[in-house]
């Protein structure tokens, strides 16, 4: 019988790995089902929360956007989970890492249920925090597999002292922490906080429209009040322009090779 239940659970866990595989690969196109699922729920949800949800949500976004900076700024290349597969030059154990296995995706998950949040809907939150749940525990069960493979009794150790998701306030100590670079964290996550930035500002200002709508608002721009979100909207954009030109030296003559390098990519 302990044979049998044992042989069970081993393939669960290879099933559970090799689905977390497949969704750690295409992890980054996982949200567009979600977000078109999402647009009934938004569009019936529209004109209502008010100040206390839209702060509560953004401060829930920049809080996890915060997270991830640290993360990106900190972590080396090859790691931390930005690639199309399972690769580890080094094990993570040092700043985010000590508290957390998986900042990464703490962070994530409270961008997610920040917005969530800003769009108040109770229903979308409960879909969004079962499909994250989902998701995340194949990803993890994934990626602590090949880190076993990969570290053996170091990652064993690690795993022992840290917990898998939830933060604890005490780090485990490391003995050499790198020091964190905004340079990099920019780098790595201003296309992330463009987005969700954008979309939270999307949210209020239909919002803002249903509203202005129902109280006889004149349908237009000053009459339904959306001057201020148009200008946070262009601003966004015109600060990802401005880091995305740094990033890539357009100031220098970076601009043709970046074009080049994204025609490449896209012809593939």
């Amino acid at each position: 019988m302990w044979s049998t239940r044992g042989t069970v659970q081993n393939g669960a866990e290879g099933t559970l790995e090799r689905l977390g595989r497949m969704l750690f690969r295409w992890r980054s196109f996982t949200p567009i089902p979600l977000l078109v699922a999402a647009i009934p729920l938004l569009w019936r949800s529209r004109g209502g929360g008010g100040p206390a949800w839209a702060a509560a949500g953004v401060f829930l976004c920049v809080a996890g956007q915060a997270l991830r900076a640290w993360v990106l700024g900190q972590a080396p290349d090859g790691t931390s989970g930005q690639n199309e597969r399972l690769i580890a030059t080094e094990l993570n154990v040092s700043g985010p890492y000590a508290h957390t296995r998986n900042p990464l995706y703490v962070g994530n998950s409270l961008i997610t249920v920040g917005l969530c949040v800003v769009a108040h809907d109770p229903v979308l939150l409960a879909v969004v925090v079962v499909l994250f749940a989902v998701q995340y525990r194949a990803i993890i069960a994934a990626e602590e597999s090949f880190l076993r493979d990969r570290f053996g009794a170091l990652f064993e150790e690690y795993r022992r002292e840290v917990p898998r998701f939830w933060p604890r306030l005490r780090g485990r100590v490391a003995s050499s922490p790198r020091p964190w670079s905004w340079r990099r964290a920019l780098r790595k996550e201003h296309n992330p906080l463009a987005a969700w930035a954008t979309l939270a500002i999307a949210l209020l200002a239909s919002d803002q429209v249903v509203r202005a709508r129902a109280a006889g608002a004149s349908p237009s721009v000053g009459g339904y009040g959306l001057r201020p979100y148009l200008i946070a909207l262009v601003a966004i954009g015109i600060g990802w322009l401005c880091v995305k030109g740094w990033k890539h030296r357009w100031a220098r003559g970076g601009f043709s090779d970046d074009l080049r390098r994204r025609l490449r990519e896209t012809a593939r």
